[in-house]
């Protein structure tokens, strides 16, 4: 008999984004202000019995409603269980089918959230065998912003991402999150990116805003935009088209090539996505929430 579970799985944006330095093994240090927004995948999560001794992965099947992001074994939702089952070492079939509203290669971190849905998913479903930071852990090893999705919650996130400090913004923010539909490679981006070029100071000029002392343009930093800007310069043309539909501030996301920009409310955040529309480019007004809906299952 099937126990399941419908979830919606929220994209993030970065509020800051700087890189603070590099490990000896290549991988960029950083430190962010992330933030889950109203834009979702879709996600159901079965689980049923399986051959006791059975191997983990022959008993998870995932599906996919996008040939961007297709089911099977290179999905991050099939890696999640297949380690969550490895993990626990419990005998069930799983079986996940995903519906993807979240652009794939925009920065959003859609393939991030569905896997850190899974893990959740999979944890209520099955007794909850395992805590959050353990939950945490396995994310880490999945992707670099499951760990954050996991917690769900806007944070600080420092290190390659597994070091999650829970911060209460004071206010619900209104965005318009506009995509050109050009993927950006991470790997690409930060390759261009100079460590020596860029300033250590990490987010405190973000937490600026998180004590209450507002917005102001001057905060919304991404160390991650100029370099993104080499390889694809219409992340900056993006920015400058939403200054110029009346965002009080503009950024690139994450690696990009997504940019949002801050309205003072959804009303006119609505308004501008639908100009943005009209130009022919893909744009959602979104808010800022306070706890991903798949923490609060």
């Amino acid at each position: 008999m099937y126990r399941e579970e419908r979830l919606l799985a929220p994209a993030k944006v970065n509020l800051c984004l700087r890189v603070v330095g590099r490990r000896t093994d290549g991988y960029h240090l950083l430190d962010s202000l992330m933030v889950p927004i109203s834009l979702y995948d879709e996600l159901t999560v079965k689980v049923g019995s399986a051959a006791r001794g059975a191997d983990p992965e022959q008993s998870i099947r995932v599906s996919s409603d996008s040939g961007n992001a297709p089911g099977g074994p290179t999905n991050l939702a099939y890696r999640a269980a297949a380690m969550f089952l490895t993990r626990v070492k419990r005998a069930v079939s799983v079986d996940i089918d995903l519906r993807k509203r979240i652009p794939v290669g925009s920065g959003l971190g859609g393939g991030s959230s569905d896997g850190a849905a899974v893990l959740l998913a999979l944890n209520r479903l099955l007794g909850g065998p395992l805590a959050t930071a353990e939950l945490g852990e396995l994310g880490a090893q999945i992707g670099a912003d499951v760990t954050f999705f996991v917690h769900g919650c806007p944070a600080r996130v420092q290190g390659v991402g597994e070091r999650i400090t829970p911060l209460s913004l004071p206010r619900r923010l209104s965005l318009v999150i506009c995509w050109d539909g050009y993927s950006l490679s991470t790997q690409l981006v930060y390759s261009r990116v100079n460590v020596s070029l860029t300033r250590p100071a990490g987010v405190s000029n973000i937490l600026e805003f998180v004590s209450g002392h507002g917005l102001s343009p001057e905060l919304l930093v991404n160390d991650l935009e100029e370099a993104a800007a080499q390889i694809h310069p219409e992340v900056l043309s993006l920015k400058a088209r939403l200054m110029k539909e009346g965002a009080v501030g503009a950024l690139m996301t994450g690696s990009g090539a997504a940019v949002f920009g801050v309205w003072r409310d959804l009303e006119s955040a609505r308004n501008a996505a639908i100009r943005l529309r009209q130009l022919g480019l893909w744009a959602e007004p979104v808010e800022t929430l306070a706890m991903s809906p798949v923490v609060g299952c």
